[in-house]
């Protein structure tokens, strides 16, 4: 397993650490746009993985995707972003934790899903294709991704990172 200690050391005593610790605005509104890029990634993906199921096949599956891929990029910039920001409080702490580490994982799952989805060559030929339809890599796909944002959800707000 990798060492991060001098990665969490690094973020515990970095400029954006004394800034979060000095201010409660700071903390709101870092949680505020952890909250909101959480909203989005997963607003955006929520239909997009329905329709990778099998849901709305008179929908253009190459249309979405790239709406909503775009916009769940966004997102998750966003949310990680403003995750660290918060983290930067108190990251061993929070390393540590049993169910902050579920969460990771949880997001490595979903991210390393996404990766492979991309990888499968039906799914950078939606352009060229009829994509009305779904193949069985893209039902799975949609299934993982929902199952590990609703875990990711269903972790959010623990820990109470303020």
């Amino acid at each position: 397993m990798p060492d991060f200690a001098p990665l969490l050391d690094y973020l515990g005593h970095s400029q954006l650490a004394r800034m979060m610790a000095a201010s409660a605005q700071a903390r709101e509104i870092a949680a505020a746009c952890h909250l909101a890029g959480t909203l989005v990634l997963v607003g955006a993906l929520l239909p997009l993985n329905l329709r990778l199921i099998g849901f709305w096949r008179s929908t253009l599956l190459a249309d979405l995707a790239r709406v909503l891929g775009q916009t769940a990029l966004l997102g998750l910039v966003l949310a990680l972003a403003s995750g660290i920001a918060l983290m930067s409080q108190r990251p061993f702490a929070i390393a540590a934790d049993p169910v902050f580490q579920v969460k990771g994982a949880l997001i490595l799952l979903a991210g390393l899903n996404a990766l492979l989805l991309r990888l499968v060559p039906a799914w950078r030929l939606l352009d060229q294709v009829d994509s009305r339809g779904t193949i069985s890599r893209f039902r799975t796909a949609g299934i993982v991704s929902l199952v590990a944002w609703a875990g990711i959800l269903a972790l959010m707000r623990w820990p109470e990172l303020i």
